[in-house]
């Protein structure tokens, strides 16, 4: 296939003078990326007739060729991007906002768009958040009633599996239900503002029987079928019991599957999950029936969410951005810088240290564990020598020479100073002594009782004098 080269005569051809079967705002974004090569510096673009400077129109189309290259297919172009092209980071922290109802894929949007929030766009947020080294923690903003089931519970295991790895915040604004609530309780924890509502956890399908209605209008529909079962559920006639029951039995398996996944995200049983009976609960209700774990205003969760994931630093309240505007530490970066490649985690640095502290005390206890295991060793070697049942207990508890010899040191102290009490309570009184003349010879029982102790005291000195 060739390519058309067009000279600078054809291009303005083209497009003055001709018309053109775009929007204006399309012809804003054409004419802000061939302007500058026409020399042109004022554009007449739209029904006002206002000129629109060609700086303006550039930035037009530079952001145009950039939300075309962050379209679909949504779930490959996460590695490609920073994880600020893909959506709002405040703070270190990537707001991932859930509006509308959620549908397995949103026309190629990431993030909501015309009502709906798409998975494919929720997972490429997350990916590029997790390879992004920017970003320390994700904040999933929800305010949707749910969606279609197709897709959810992918996303649903891929949020559950990267637990453990960066901070994840569920704030609850209004209300996170159903299929919001299942990807609400994949974060580390979940917040609900007092009055918002959460649950709703179950499975609803509907069918219309329009038979009658058509029937009074006189409107008769006959199908024609390559199979028994290919028109079963069609609205034109009543729904067969057996198509019911398997239609019922449908919504069960995928019940069965939600109650299994919210309880193992929250901690609970299944059965405790099915119990609620898909109740939405509201406020401190939600806290009670464990689906939610603190009740906090909005400002307040994302304040105390930037605090965690940045330690002591800056909450973000004095200087809140407006909702939409780009983060001061995503707007820095290369626009064409590559995030690694795959699903590689990028670990934060209070991570890294935690894991070499970790290593530390693992190799600590593997060296001393070594150690007495050396020494226990050259004594059974040594069949003259013999190890004492305090010290064979010291070498077992790991306890070191110096706390050894401390520990000897006031055993021998006290026994020191029972011996001295022992002596003396074994001396002559002084009514027992003679009252005149020459003193009879009495045995020193003082002098009898260390005799006793000596040998068996380290160190006791001996007579003297």
């Amino acid at each position: 296939m060739s390519m058309r080269s067009w000279s600078r005569a054809s291009i303005i051809t083209r497009l003055f003078g001709t018309p053109l079967a775009v929007l204006p705002e399309t012809a804003a974004i054409v004419l802000g990326a061939v302007g500058p090569r026409l020399d042109v510096s004022q554009l007449f673009v739209n029904a006002t007739g206002d000129a629109l400077g060609i700086d303006e129109l550039s930035a037009r189309a530079k952001a145009e060729v950039e939300r075309i290259d962050a379209r679909g297919p949504v779930d490959r172009v996460a590695p490609l991007n920073r994880a600020n092209r893909l959506g709002f980071i405040y703070n270190r922290v990537m707001h991932v906002p859930i509006r509308g109802e959620t549908v397995a894929e949103n026309d190629g949007a990431i993030g909501p768009s015309s009502g709906f929030t798409g998975y494919d766009g929720i997972r490429a947020q997350v990916i590029a958040a997790d390879n992004d080294p920017e970003v320390a923690g994700l904040l999933m903003d929800i305010d949707c009633p749910g969606g279609e089931c197709a897709s959810l519970f992918e996303l649903a295991d891929f949020l559950m599996a990267r637990r453990g790895t960066k901070p994840m915040r569920a704030m609850i604004r209004d209300l996170g239900a159903s299929a919001a609530y299942t990807i609400a309780c994949c974060a580390d924890d979940v917040t609900l503002q007092p009055l918002g509502r959460a649950g709703s956890n179950g499975i609803i399908t509907m069918h219309a029987d329009f038979s009658g209605a058509m029937e009074q209008d006189g409107v008769a529909v006959r199908l024609f079928t390559s199979g028994s079962h290919k028109a079963d559920g069609n609205p034109f006639e009543p729904l067969p019991d057996e198509v019911a029951a398997r239609i019922q039995k449908a919504v069960d398996v995928t019940a069965a599957r939600l109650f299994a996944h919210v309880g193992k995200a929250r901690g609970m049983k299944p059965e405790a999950i099915a119990a609620q009976q898909a109740q939405i609960y509201m406020g401190e209700e939600a806290v009670a029936a464990g689906l939610v774990d603190k009740i906090m205003s909005w400002d307040d969760s994302m304040a105390e969410f930037e605090q965690r994931v940045n330690g002591s630093g800056n909450s973000g309240r004095a200087a809140r951005p407006a909702p939409g505007a780009r983060s001061t530490k995503g707007s820095t970066m290369d626009p064409n810088a590559q995030a690694p490649a795959g699903n590689e985690p990028v670990y934060t640095e209070a991570q890294m240290s935690a894991a070499k502290m970790e290593a530390s005390q693992a190799a600590a206890t593997a060296a001393a564990t070594a150690e007495r295991e050396r020494i226990t060793a050259l004594a059974e070697l040594d069949s003259d020598s013999t190890l004492s049942a305090s010290l064979t207990k010291a070498i077992s508890e790991g306890v070191s020479a110096g706390d050894y010899a401390i520990g000897l040191a006031r055993e021998n102290k006290a026994a020191v100073a029972t011996a001295a009490e022992a002596a003396k309570a074994d001396a002559a009184k002084a009514g027992e002594l003679p009252a005149g003349g020459r003193a009879e010879t009495k045995p020193n029982r003082g002098q009898a009782a260390v005799d006793r102790l000596r040998g068996k005291i380290p160190g006791l000195p001996g007579k003297v004098g």
